[in-house]
């Protein structure tokens, strides 16, 4: 429970570079809007993709 509070207390290290993506419009408090396209053809969520694809097919490999 203390590490959970101290997660909603601390700064979030996973901050999106605001020059990573031409679409990010910052809209709310903690809300930001980006194109799925631009998103879809980053590196980061290529290899994101890649590594998600591995464990699943690891997972079918075990059952």
């Amino acid at each position: 429970m203390v590490s959970f509070i101290k997660q909603l207390i601390e700064p979030s290290t996973g901050e999106v570079d605001a020059g990573q993506y031409k679409s990010l419009r910052v809209v709310g408090r903690g809300t930001v809007l980006l194109d799925p396209k631009e998103v879809l053809d980053s590196e980061e969520f290529k290899e994101a993709r890649q590594l998600a694809k591995a464990i699943v097919e690891k997972s079918y490999v075990k059952s």
